[in-house]
């Protein structure tokens, strides 16, 4: 559920800033947390200065990529009104028919995918 959608962004989140040093400015680009300290969440590998800026950046990352997300679909709402009207009508969607949508409500041209055989 959404829940568990909110942790996992907060964990890519994390391991964005504390193991693959995705940190802007405020953090060296260092591997604060090594890759099997994840299971367990522990915060050994840093101080409490550097844990509170790894939870700042955390923080931004989230609330960046959100303001991305939201303002993507905002200014794609027509084209996500009419896929939810294809949708309710047909209860799925085709490739192509998607791209007939995407190419009509953004006038962006998809690139054609070659048919997948079964």
């Amino acid at each position: 559920g959404a829940s568990n959608d909110l942790q996992q962004v907060r964990n890519i989140a994390r391991r964005m800033t504390a193991q693959w040093g995705f940190s802007k400015d405020a953090l060296a680009p260092t591997a604060w947390e090594p890759v099997e300290q994840q299971a367990m969440m522990g915060r050994n590998s840093a101080s409490e200065e550097t844990e509170a800026t790894i939870d700042q950046e955390v923080a931004k990352l989230v609330a960046d990529a959100y303001a991305v997300c939201k303002n993507t679909l905002a200014s794609n709402r027509p084209l996500l009104d009419a896929v939810v009207d294809e949708l309710l009508e047909k209860e799925t969607i085709e490739g192509s028919e998607l791209d007939r949508l995407v190419e009509k409500y953004t006038g962006a041209i998809v690139n054609k995918r070659e048919p997948i055989l079964a």
